[in-house]
């Protein structure tokens, strides 16, 4: 069981000094057959991205130090410390000093401390959540996209060069991902079914390629050899070029791989003998109905792809009673979609996932259910902690208060976060109690303003000697935008002048 109990920063250039909860432990009424969801609210640039990366980057910090990886730099740059709970134990690290280092340095280049219920412990004690997967669909997440046994960024920024994003990234990634987890991930077909169910799909899934120059390597007779000589002597073969195929690099890798070009080669004799009279060649494999077709390929797909000999992949997915491909989908589709597949996809027991902004483009139905669809979706998963950040009340309208807990950021006065009170649980809150609690909106029909108004008044009509109360509630109040010609922004000024009078 993984459970990210607190996390405090110090001196970051966004979060400023930073105190926040994310789990409780009171164990009793906790549904233990399902994953604990923290959810991170707050007004748009308030820094919910940078928390965020922050706890990624922290964990991944600590994993680089488990394998004594060379890190010349602290992958943070502020003060952190950070406490979790996984198994039976608490665990505590720190690059404060706090702590004195305990048992052998770390390479020498930080100063850390570690801790294990509650006693000094070495870096070898330390157990870290087995995957840190951070998942986003924006463009503007915060995240690092370099990928690492354990850290796996799953969103829609190439990870090479990050500043590349696209739909086709996104597929790139998604179809990736399900091609490694059917091979490696037992119930992963299972897991798949009950996904597209919940998303109101029927149980199919088809990833689909279309085979590059067709006129060269669509031969009956290919062979290892011929390979070599193609890629080699790129001239004899694509006359029209000017420079070389995009594949070139990794090709010189994998030629001294024999039993991989043999395969590649048995696989391109196979698809010639399919499709000699076809114009395209078209690779159509569905996942959860023809397993064994797409597992024997596999290898050979992926070294096809990584040469650039196959297209992009594609997805395709069949509602009730029509099909259609991902990049005719509507956004919130595609996204929903894409981010819960890749989830799914490298997701293991006692994992850590950071999904920020979940809610871009999904229509707020999708919003109202994604707690929801989460806990049954990753039912498997339990003893995982899931940590959303979003700016959408709608997340959290029927969060259920034993698996679940909100951090309502807000800036204090020396430009730090911290949560707000009162807010630990919004079960069965209306949307105007969230908008005016955590956001401090209020619409023009907002009952929870409109009530605390009311009371202000008939405090001050009955000339109560609760100035407290009143004082309370002028304060509150105050915190929220009025347009000028707004008859409640009179009557809030007059309120005003009553406590200064008072």
């Amino acid at each position: 069981m993984f459970r990210l109990i607190s996390l405090s920063i110090q001196h970051h250039h966004v979060l400023g000094n930073t105190r926040l909860e994310f789990y409780k432990d009171n164990w009793e009424g906790v549904d233990l057959n399902e994953i604990y969801t923290s959810v991170v609210i707050g007004v748009n640039g308030i820094g919910k991205s940078y928390l965020m990366r922050a706890i990624a980057d922290v964990f991944s910090y600590l994993d680089a130090l488990s394998r004594d990886v060379d890190i010349r730099k602290s992958p943070v740059g502020y003060k952190f410390y950070i406490k979790y709970k996984l198994g039976i134990s608490v665990y505590e690290f720190t690059n404060t000093a706090e702590w004195e280092p305990a048992g052998r340095a770390v390479r020498n280049y930080t100063h850390v401390g570690f801790k294990r219920d509650g006693v000094a412990a070495r870096i070898e004690q330390i157990v870290i959540p087995a995957r840190i997967i951070a998942s986003t669909m924006t463009v503007t997440d915060k995240f690092t996209t370099v990928n690492t046994e354990r850290y796996i960024y799953k969103g829609i920024r190439n990870e090479r060069s990050p500043g590349t994003t696209g739909t086709r990234t996104m597929i790139r990634k998604t179809v990736s991902g399900l091609l490694h987890s059917l091979d490696v991930k037992e119930g992963f077909r299972e897991e798949l079914a009950e996904l597209l169910e919940h998303m109101g799909l029927r149980p199919r899934l088809e990833v689909g390629y279309t085979l590059r120059y067709k006129q060269v390597f669509l031969d009956p007779e290919m062979t290892p050899e011929k390979l070599c000589e193609i890629f080699d002597h790129q001239e004899r073969f694509f006359e029209n070029r000017n420079s070389q195929l995009w594949g070139t690099a990794n090709f010189q890798k994998l030629r001294a791989d024999e039993g991989k070009l043999s395969r590649v080669a048995y696989f391109l004799r196979e698809l010639a003998e399919e499709n000699a009279e076809r114009r395209d060649v078209r690779l159509n494999y569905s996942v959860l109905e023809d397993p064994q077709r797409i597992n024997r390929d596999r290898d050979a797909i992926e070294v096809l792809s990584a040469l650039d000999l196959l297209s992009f992949p594609s997805l395709r997915v069949f509602k009730r009673d029509t099909d259609f491909a991902f990049d005719q989908s509507s956004s919130g589709e595609t996204h929903m979609l894409c981010q819960l597949i890749g989830i799914m996809s490298d997701i293991e027991h006692e994992s850590i996932v950071l999904i920020d902004e979940p809610e871009n483009s999904a229509h707020p139905s999708w919003q109202v259910n994604y707690i929801e669809w989460l806990k049954k979706i990753f039912s498997h998963y339990s003893d995982c902690h899931f940590v959303i950040a979003t700016h959408s009340h709608f997340l959290l309208t029927d969060l259920k208060p034993d698996t679940s807990d909100i951090i309502a950021l807000e800036r204090d006065d020396n430009g730090g976060l911290h949560d707000v009170e009162g807010v630990d649980n919004a079960y069965c809150w209306s949307v105007d109690d969230i908008l005016y609690r955590v956001f401090h909106v209020r619409n023009t029909r907002n009952y929870v303003f409109e009530s605390k108004m009311m009371e202000l008044y008939q405090l001050i009509g009955n000339r109560t000697d609760d100035m407290q109360r009143i004082t309370d509630l002028v304060t509150e109040l105050s915190r929220y935008q009025l347009n000028a010609d707004d008859p409640l922004k009179k009557l809030l000024d007059t309120a005003k002048v009553y406590v200064e009078s008072n």
